[in-house]
């Protein structure tokens, strides 16, 4: 993992669940607001675990401190140039820090993790 792929990714993500929280947040897609929490929180998931697979293969250590920039530039970019749009009580809505939760949750676990493809290759040489 280079830095100039992290930081491009970091920058993808934020963009896109910028946009989705922007979205989910300002307006009620379904009529059931609870299908919006559902909708807001799958999406948060499938973007995150496709971009964190396009890291190639990291390790626990790298997967975590990608949950931990990611989430901390997250919560400090939504500060700055988010919250003037939407105000700040999107910080007390429940649904933003499950949110987050899901985002980091699918980092963990859907990250190609080092370990196994180390695994492969040794099985591929014996």
């Amino acid at each position: 993992m280079t830095i100039k792929k992290f930081l491009l990714l970091f920058f993808l993500q934020w963009v896109i669940l910028t946009f989705l929280k922007a979205w989910f947040f300002k307006n009620q897609l379904f009529t059931n607001p609870g299908l919006d929490q559902l909708a807001y929180w799958f999406a948060t998931v499938v973007v995150a675990a496709a971009l964190v697979r396009r890291f190639d293969h990291i390790s626990f250590l790298e997967a975590f401190l990608v949950v931990i920039i990611w989430t901390l530039g997250d919560l400090l970019l939504d500060l700055v140039l988010l919250s003037p749009f939407i105000g700040l009580s999107m910080y007390a809505a429940a649904e933003y820090w499950w949110g987050i939760f899901f985002m980091d949750a699918s980092l963990m676990v859907f990250h190609k993790k080092k370990h196994i493809k180390i695994r492969h290759d040794l099985q591929a040489h014996h």
